[in-house]
């Protein structure tokens, strides 16, 4: 059977409208849109539908209405995919095995590409990183020092796309990182072997080894998938128990 017909309005047709405008005519960031009026006359629709798909593109951050009502190109940035991806997670609920199969995919990744890319800077940077680990005193400390090191590794790797995705879903990243380090603690194991991964990590990026990098990170996220593991398992256990 044929797929039922979606109703499209014209605000959505002037929206994808202005989108195909802006790859057409190749414009970059800062560049002005024209104005509503002759935009409204190349697309035959009214100014009122140009205003309404000018003011949804806005509120993407694809668009910025300027002093001078100079609507100007934008670029979306992590900021943008983090609120839509907190929103998501809020209405739909946060599956910490999905998010940690996500790290999994997007950070071995990361580090294939950081061994492969990684210049002289990328590599002192890293080792700045991975000091600052060395020296946590707190858990707030802990999380944070290892956000750097990942988002670093990220950055080393040359793909913008990549560290992108990664510092919109940080913030949950986050709350994965917590629960995992509380696992990890609960079944009697500290801060040693997870630095000490870290360093691996460093060590193959540093030799250019990809092969050697996406593996040792792997083996350092298996780490966080155990705490995991752990956590979950006392989360239920207390959830029987209340029962």
């Amino acid at each position: 059977m044929p797929e039922p017909l979606q109703r499209v309005s014209l605000t959505d047709m002037a929206v994808d409208a202005l989108i195909q405008l802006i790859e057409e005519r190749g414009l970059r960031e800062n560049d002005a849109l024209p104005s509503t009026a002759d935009l409204a006359a190349e697309l035959d629709v009214s100014r009122a539908v140009i205003r309404e798909a000018i003011a949804e593109l806005a509120g993407q951050g694809l668009l910025e209405r300027r002093q001078g009502r100079e609507t100007v190109i934008t670029l979306p940035g992590a900021r943008q995919l983090e609120h839509l991806l907190r929103l998501r997670f809020a209405i739909q609920g946060r599956d910490l095995d999905d998010i940690q199969a996500y790290r999994e995919v997007a950070e071995v990744g990361a580090a294939r590409l950081a061994a492969r890319n990684a210049t002289a800077a990328d590599i002192e940077a890293l080792e700045k990183r991975l000091a600052a680990l060395r020296s946590v005193e707190s858990d707030d400390e802990l999380h944070e020092a290892d956000i750097a090191f990942h988002r670093e590794v990220a950055r080393a790797g040359g793909n913008d796309m990549v560290l992108l995705t990664l510092d919109g879903i940080t913030p949950i990243l986050k709350q994965l990182r917590v629960a995992a380090w509380h696992g990890w603690k609960r079944s009697g194991k500290g801060i040693e072997p997870i630095v000490e991964a870290h360093a691996v990590v460093l060590e193959r990026i540093r030799l250019r080894d990809e092969a050697g990098a996406a593996a040792a990170m792997l083996e350092h996220l298996q780490q966080a998938r155990e705490g995991l593991d752990v956590e979950a398992t006392r989360v239920a256990t207390r959830r029987t128990g209340r029962r």
